[in-house]
């Protein structure tokens, strides 16, 4: 322990309530009482979150320092990364692949291009990698890395019930089925296919509405119209809610109050909101892409076709049936101790034991 005195951590941007925010915090608490000396670093944050990370560029450690970069996007960060002296721990939580951007936002495209180009050639800067799932531990070995460890992302239930309901959210006790997907408003998303699957299930369900958590991506204005429009095109504008970006207690309202969650999904890393129903008890229906069929186990319901009249009678059965329902949500629950806190710590402290820093 001796031999380092700082462990620090580089997030491309930080968010309270982000997945990859949180889990920085809590490795920070972690290390903290470890012994080191431990910030959280990012290129992108609100000036409410100063108090709990820096900018990058003031980040100089040059002697007994480890610096942990969680990858998720670009920065500029990463482009500099080699350069820096520390020894080097990577997070990888994926990327978005380009193709799923490119006819909204040319630019970003190009930007995830790059950044998975530039992350393959810094494989051997970094003694250790942790991926947050199978799938992405996989992801990284195909880029040339060499020692490779899965470590759960880092998730404390016990904030997930600090809150009460948000009383302004009173109007989804009124007796229709709430439909939930949480992700922000982004293409690999397939919002789109969200809603072609609920204007089948209006048709079976009619008391029932659609409601879509998440922050809007100000660099896929043309997907967030498209999501809207087609929205009118199916009547469905008094049935789909856009929340946009939400605070903790309201999220856990909808969590509360959603009577079946459904992902269109096809790109995900590990994908927190299954986790999340799992211990609010909301039934999940998932399209089988990327690493969805990984978190959920043998738990929720798994689809691999995306014929939208069935997912729609897929949805019906799940609302009205409730030994069917229960069945779901008791598997789900089997499966929540799967992402205890204590895992991520172990296999976190074993990387730092790897590396010779702390002891078994």
């Amino acid at each position: 322990m001796k031999d380092v005195q700082y462990i620090d951590q580089f997030t491309a941007g930080f968010a309270s309530g982000d997945a990859i925010s949180s889990e920085a915090l809590i490795l920070q608490d972690f290390l903290r009482r470890l012994g080191y000396e431990s910030n959280i670093y990012s290129q992108h944050f609100q000036e409410q979150d100063g108090g709990l990370v820096r900018h990058f560029r003031g980040y100089h450690r040059k002697k007994k320092a480890i610096l942990i970069y969680h990858h998720s996007f670009h920065s500029d960060f990463l482009h500099d990364i080699d350069h820096y002296p520390a020894r080097k721990i990577l997070i990888h939580h994926n990327t978005t692949p380009p193709e799923f951007v490119e006819r909204y936002n040319r630019q970003i495209s190009d930007q995830l291009t790059a950044t998975r180009t530039r992350l393959k050639s810094l494989a051997h800067h970094f003694e250790i990698a942790l991926a947050d799932s199978a799938f992405n531990a996989k992801d990284l070995r195909e880029m040339g890395f060499q020692n490779v460890d899965v470590m759960p992302v880092a998730l404390d239930f016990s904030s997930w019930e600090s809150l009460p309901d948000a009383a302004h959210l009173d109007f989804l006790n009124d007796g229709r089925k709430n439909i939930l997907f949480v992700g922000r408003v982004f293409p690999n998303k397939k919002h789109q296919d969200l809603i072609k699957a609920y204007y089948f299930l209006k048709r079976i369900v009619p008391e029932s509405r659609l409601i879509m958590v998440g922050t809007f991506h100000p660099g896929v204005r043309g997907y967030t119209a498209e999501l809207f429009n087609l929205t009118r095109e199916l009547g469905l504008e008094n049935d789909v809610l856009f929340t946009g970006m939400v605070s903790q207690g309201e999220i856990q309202t909808y969590y509360r109050k959603a009577d079946l969650f459904l992902s269109m999904s096809e790109h995900e890393g590990f994908f927190v909101p299954l986790v999340e129903c799992m211990y609010f008890d909301v039934p999940v229906l998932a399209y089988a892409s990327s690493v969805i069929p990984e978190t959920l186990g043998d738990c929720g319901v798994l689809f691999g076709d995306k014929d939208y009249p069935r997912v729609a009678e897929m949805m019906a059965r799940i609302l009205e049936e409730p030994g069917l329902h229960r069945a779901i949500v008791d598997q789900q629950r089997e499966r929540l101790p799967a992402f205890e806190l204590s895992r991520t710590l172990t296999a976190f402290s074993r990387a730092l034991e790897q590396m010779g820093i702390i002891h078994p």
